[in-house]
């Protein structure tokens, strides 16, 4: 019975342990504008054409990534003249297109994928890390720098992040006043 209560003990602690250990890892600072704009690389609306499973060796491993491959249809910051096409740029991020492989009754208790999903034909403007030494780059502040663009009901283009523009703006906000607060930071 004492040791059947030690190992609940012990279950116990490593769960809470693996949960604060989460929740620790999905703290990001909260960032401004200005801080948004200052710690990227680049910043560009963009329509995601592709996205394809890739890797990267680091470590003396191999990591999985995803490989999105994007128009960029407005460069507002950052050099984008490299490459075979100075209008599609890659950014590849750290993560997963594999399914997660089934376990019986067993459920996955967090993830730490945390990188954005982009869709395929969606447009965003992104704001982009600098690539790694071994080539992985995210969005900056993770879904605080990647907004969104869709239409209103108006039919207006909008703008809004992950954070649906928290402390920001009031919300969502039009990609010409975005852009125009973009530009405001970079003079």
């Amino acid at each position: 019975m004492k040791r059947n209560r030690l190992l609940v003990g012990l279950f116990s602690a490593a769960a809470l342990g693996m949960a604060s250990f989460a929740a620790s890892a999905a703290m990001v600072q909260k960032m401004g504008l200005a801080d948004l704009v200052s710690n990227a690389d680049k910043v560009f609306r963009g329509t995601v054409l592709s996205k394809e499973p890739g890797s990267v060796r680091a470590g003396g491993g191999e990591l999985d990534t995803v490989v999105y491959r994007l128009s960029v249809d407005d460069a507002i910051k950052g050099d984008f003249s490299s490459g075979k096409d100075a209008h599609v740029i890659e950014v590849q991020m750290l993560g997963s297109l594999k399914q997660a492989p089934a376990s019986g009754d067993y459920q996955k208790l967090f993830s730490m994928d945390m990188n954005p999903d982009l869709q395929v034909g969606a447009n965003y403007v992104l704001f982009t890390t600098a690539p790694s030494a071994v080539g992985l780059s995210t969005t900056v502040g993770l879904e605080q720098g990647l907004f969104r663009v869709f239409a209103n009901e108006s039919g207006n283009e909008m703008t809004a992040n992950g954070l649906g523009n928290q402390g920001l703006f009031g919300g969502a906000v039009s990609y010409d006043e975005l852009k125009s607060a973009i530009n405001d930071e970079l003079d």
